[in-house]
């Protein structure tokens, strides 16, 4: 009687993992803090103070209360820009403070 094999590629197994810990996600918030320069520009990053992630809403906080207002009114390609940044949504909203 012949054995079934449950074997499965290296690379399905990893990506498996990922998904099922969260991984993905984690990685994808952490490029988006270690590019934010590059996703948003020299002036807004270098008066970024803070950035965090609750599910699927990201916190920036800012320093100047002129970008703060600006970007107020940009929210939405500002997500689309970090989402385009991930290859796929990461975030749904933005909170500026």
């Amino acid at each position: 009687m012949a054995k079934k094999n449950n074997l499965i590629k290296l690379g399905d197994a990893i990506n498996q993992l990922f998904k099922q810990e969260k991984l993905d996600v984690k990685i994808s918030q952490f490029s988006v803090k270690n590019g934010w320069k590059d996703i948003v520009g020299d002036m807004i990053a270098n008066s970024t103070t803070e950035i965090f992630f609750n599910e699927k809403i990201i916190f920036i906080t800012l320093s100047s209360a002129a970008l703060k207002h600006e970007l107020t009114f940009r929210r939405e390609e500002l997500v689309n820009s970090i989402n385009k940044f991930c290859g796929y949504k990461l975030v749904d909203q933005i909170v500026i403070r």
